[in-house]
């Protein structure tokens, strides 16, 4: 009996093995603006950036392509290396880092007993290509808040599209160039705010 058990489970691992297929892992990346400068100043001005706020289809692990207007596809082997959200928010506050050195940019939330004076906020509603043009569209709303006082100080709409390759890895590329547009866009905000 512990015989038949033993192969009968071999024999599932190995047919669900042989069903799953391998799966490519993509992850934004950081703009060439350089290297992040370190200040000897211990002060700096802190800046959080919040969580990112993702709409439902794109929360997920699987790298989601426009096939037309009202058609998505979910790409069960093109997948995220790590939370799409998370991703998006790491590649934000490295490219503001490289663009402002004489900011601390942290991602919330942190260990460190470190209270930020200002936030930023980004509430993506579209960052997806089509998988037929090559065009990726980032969509959404993006604000710089004053913590300590409770005050918007900026808040604007996202609204950029630009054409890449059909490919996911092209696509991802697009990705991440429209996600430097947008990090080059709030430092100039920044600057001009803060």
């Amino acid at each position: 009996m512990k015989l038949h058990l033993l192969v009968t489970l071999t024999l599932l691992g190995v047919l669900l093995g042989g069903c799953s297929s391998k799966s490519n892992f993509y992850q934004l990346h950081t703009a060439s603006v350089g290297d992040v400068q370190r200040s000897k100043h211990i002060r700096k001005t802190v800046v959080g950036i919040a969580e990112v706020d993702l709409p439902e289809y794109l929360d997920k692990p699987q790298i989601v392509t426009r096939l037309s207007a009202s058609q998505l596809k979910v790409n069960e082997t093109e997948r995220w290396v790590g939370a799409f959200d998370k991703n998006i928010q790491t590649v934000l506050a490295d490219n503001l880092s490289r663009l402002l050195p004489q900011y601390s940019f942290l991602t919330r939330p942190w260990e460190e007993p470190v209270e930020d004076r200002y936030r930023i906020y980004l509430s993506v509603e579209r960052f997806d290509g089509d998988a037929k043009s090559g065009v990726v569209t980032f969509s959404g709303r993006w604000s710089l808040v004053d913590v300590e006082n409770n005050r918007l100080i900026v808040g604007e709409d996202i609204d950029y599209t630009e054409r890449g390759g059909v490919s996911v890895d092209a696509l991802v590329q697009t990705q991440s160039r429209l996600l430097e547009r947008l990090s080059r866009h709030i430092a100039k905000r920044v600057k001009r705010y803060l």
